[in-house]
């Protein structure tokens, strides 16, 4: 190393090497005893002074004597025109007082009147029994209670128009009310009852019967009661001639179905709930299926869809009764052949052949 270059280091700030503790230069990056990566060292925050930016020093700043004379020169005035404006109101009070004095002695005070008698002074009135009180406040407090009593007058007045109001439109809406329900009556007590004009024309008895129950619920009266009963009655007569119907028609079974559940919903009537259970039941008793026929031994197998019995599946032969109703004729290769021994059915006969719905023989 030159002797140039080891007086500037010696020149420069110094500082340990964090690896083997050896003085290095605050410049270096790599310590030149270890070899290890040292880094530049973090520049410290600079700290500055008034001075060295350029500014004075603080000082104290004495006040110029024409301010403070000016100061005292304005005081002094304020104090004057107060002491002034105290004068002039005492002034005043006093005119005031003599004013009410006057007024209420009738005369001057220490002037004689018209006839040379001489008047009555401060000193020979009763100050004590005079009311000194501000008259404005006592002015205020009788017209604050005048207003007071008036806007409760109001107050009273219009809650009095608003019930009178109330009763007088309940009063109107429960006449109102009344009279359409008289009205409503009267018309529904003229209204015909279409039900006899569609039962008379042979019409649909499901039309009917929904034609029964609104005359009835517009006005119970007997007549409109008593064709309601004819209504169910045909109603019944017609579910029970298709559900029995001879020959067997399986269209006519699932039609009574359709019809009489829709009486049922709409009519609450013990006969007609008890009609619709029978159609479920029966319809239940012809769901079944011919899955298997043995010509030799002259038997035939049956899948039953019956929710009223426990059975899945029935072998019959002739002369077996399936589902305990139907009685087996004959085993062909045609089918099963039975009578349906139902006390309404009228002992028709009706044929199952594999795999299909049963059909009137």
């Amino acid at each position: 190393m030159s002797q140039k270059e080891h007086g500037k280091t010696e020149q420069d700030a110094m500082r340990l090497c964090y690896v083997c503790r050896m003085p290095i230069s605050v410049l270096a990056i790599k310590c030149r005893y270890c070899g290890a990566d040292v880094g530049r060292p973090r520049k410290e925050q600079e700290t500055f002074t008034v001075e060295d930016l350029g500014g004075e020093k603080i000082g104290t700043y004495t006040i110029s004597g024409n301010v403070t004379d000016a100061l005292e020169s304005f005081i002094q005035e304020e104090r004057a025109q107060i002491k002034e404006e105290e004068r002039e109101r005492l002034e005043m009070s006093r005119h005031s007082l003599r004013g009410r004095l006057r007024r209420i002695t009738g005369v001057d005070s220490g002037v004689r009147d018209s006839e040379g008698t001489p008047g009555r002074t401060r000193d020979a009135l009763d100050v004590a029994s005079i009311d000194l009180s501000p008259p404005s406040k006592k002015h205020e407090a009788k017209h604050g209670d005048g207003e007071t009593r008036q806007r409760i007058a109001i107050v009273a007045l219009i809650i009095a128009v608003l019930v009178m109001a109330y009763a007088a439109m309940h009063f109107t809406g429960v006449c109102q009310g009344r009279r359409d329900q008289d009205d409503a009556a009267d018309a529904n007590a003229g209204l015909p009852n279409r039900a006899r004009e569609i039962l008379d024309g042979g019409g649909p008895l499901l039309d009917a019967h929904d034609e029964a129950l609104r005359a009835l619920k517009r006005n119970e009266s007997a007549e409109n009661k008593t064709t309601l009963r004819e209504v169910r009655k045909k109603i019944v007569q017609d579910i029970k001639s298709r559900m029995y119907a001879k020959p067997f028609d399986i269209k006519k079974l699932t039609s009574t179905s359709r019809d009489i559940t829709l009486a049922a919903e709409r009519d609450t009537n013990a006969e007609l709930i008890a009609l619709m259970k029978e159609v479920n039941q029966e319809i239940g008793y012809f769901a079944f299926i011919l899955t298997d026929l043995n010509l030799e031994n002259e038997t035939a197998v049956f899948r039953l869809n019956n929710p009223a019995l426990a059975e899945k599946e029935q072998q019959v032969k002739v002369g077996d009764m399936l589902q305990q109703r139907f009685r087996i004729l004959t085993i062909n290769g045609s089918g099963v052949v039975m009578e349906d021994t139902h006390p309404e059915a009228g002992g028709r006969q009706l044929i199952a052949k594999k795999m299909l719905p049963a059909e009137a023989y």
